[in-house]
C-alpha cells in the first residue's frame, strides 16, 4: 500500500495509490458512510483503524474521486509532522569517514538530533540556500513514518508502530550546525543548522512496511548534478530501525505522522572537501530503491 499527500489549492489531501491512479481518501470514506473532516495524511494516520479503512476503500474499488498519478502534484508524504527526529552518525560507513572526529569510537546509544516542521518541503521543491551559510550539505536517509501513538515500545513490537517508509534529505548548514565560531565544544549545537526553511525534503510516497520485507537490501543513493556522491544499502545502518524506534519511545511519546530520519551513508560533502558543498543551481537527487526519490534544486534565498 502507498499513501501520498496531494497538493490541492494550498491544502494537502491524503490519497491511496492504485496502479497509475490516486484514490482521494476523504471522498472514498464519505462514499462508505465514514466521516473524514480532515483530508490530510496525518489525520488519516490518526484514525485508530486506518489500515482497515484503507483496505475497505480498496475492496470497494475506491469509490470517490480518482486522479492520474502522473498528473498529480505531490507534497511531502507528511507535510505537517509534529516531531522530526534525526539520528546522527548512524551508518558504519559514515562513522568510518568521520573517524578523525569520533576518534574511531562508535556511540553506545543512538545520537538524537531534531528539525523543526518548517524544514519540511516536497520531493521536487527548491532547497533554499541561506545567506548565513557557506557549507550546505546533503544526506540521503531512510525515513520512518510513525503510524500509531506509542510509548516504551519493545523492539519486537516496533512493526505495529510504523506506518511505513519514505526517503528524505537531511540538509544541513554545517557551519551553523557545528557553531564553528565557538572554540569551546560545550557551546556547539546541531539544532539551527538542521532547521532552516526547506531543509528536510521528503518523498511523496509512504510505502507501508508489508511492501518492504527486504528493507536492509534496498539501495540508497545521492547524486548532485548526476555525480554519484552516496551509494550504499540500508544494511549499513549502525542502529537498526527497531532499535531506533524503541529507544526514542522510551522517553518521548511517538504520535501518528512523526518522522524519524535514520542516518546517512558515507559521501557527505563535509568529508569530501570544501568543493563538495552544495551551491545555488545544483540539483540534489536522493533515492531509496523501490521506495521513493527526491530531486530538489538548490536556490539562493
Amino acid at each position: 500500500m502507498r499513501l501520498v499527500s496531494i497538493q490541492d489549492d494550498g491544502a494537502n489531501r491524503c490519497g491511496l495509490v492504485v496502479g497509475g491512479e490516486i484514490i482521494d481518501v476523504q471522498t472514498a470514506l464519505s462514499a462508505l458512510g465514514e466521516a473524514c473532516p480532515d483530508p490530510g495524511v496525518r489525520a488519516f494516520l490518526e484514525r485508530p483503524d486506518w489500515r482497515e479503512d484503507a483496505s475497505r476503500i480498496l475492496s470497494a474499488g475506491g469509490n470517490g474521486d480518482r486522479l492520474p498519478l502522473e498528473q498529480s502534484s505531490l507534497a511531502a508524504a507528511i507535510p505537517n509532522p509534529r516531531k522530526i527526529f534525526v539520528v546522527g552518525a548512524n551508518t558504519h560507513s559514515h562513522l568510518a569517514e568521520a573517524a578523525v572526529f569520533t576518534q574511531n569510537t562508535a556511540p553506545t546509544r543512538p545520537m538524537l538530533l531534531a528539525k523543526t516542521p518548517n524544514a519540511i518541503t516536497g520531493p521536487h521543491d527548491p532547497i533554499p540556500y541561506p545567506i548565513e551559510t557557506t557549507q550546505l550539505d546533503y544526506e540521503a536517509e531512510l525515513v520512518v513514518v510513525v503510524g500509531r501513538r506509542a510509548r516504551r515500545v519493545a523492539e519486537a513490537d516496533v512493526d505495529r508502530v510504523i506506518a511505513g517508509y519514505t526517503v528524505g534529505n537531511d540538509v544541513s548548514a554545517r557551519d551553523l550546525q557545528l557553531s564553528s565560531w565557538e572554540e569551546n565544544s560545550f557551546y556547539r549545537t546541531h539544532f539551527l543548522g538542521k532547521s532552516c526553511d526547506g531543509f528536510c525534503p521528503l518523498g511523496g510516497f509512504i510505502v507501508t512496511t508489508d511492501e518492504v520485507p527486504d528493507l536492509p537490501e534496498r539501495k540508497i543513493r545521492t547524486t548532485v548534478n548526476d555525480e554519484i556522491r552516496q551509494d550504499s544499502t540500508l544494511d549499513d545502518l549502525y542502529f537498526s530501525v527497531p532499535q531506533l524506534v524503541s529507544y526514542i519511545s522510551q522517553t518521548v511519546t511517538l504520535e501518528p505522522g512523526d518522522v524519524i530520519l535514520t542516518g546517512s551513508p558515507a559521501g557527505v560533502a563535509h568529508f569530501r572537501g570544501p568543493c563538495a558543498y552544495l551551491r545555488p543551481g545544483d540539483v540534489v537527487r536522493c533515492e531509496i530503491e523501490g521506495i521513493d526519490v527526491t530531486a530538489n534544486p538548490v536556490v539562493a534565498e
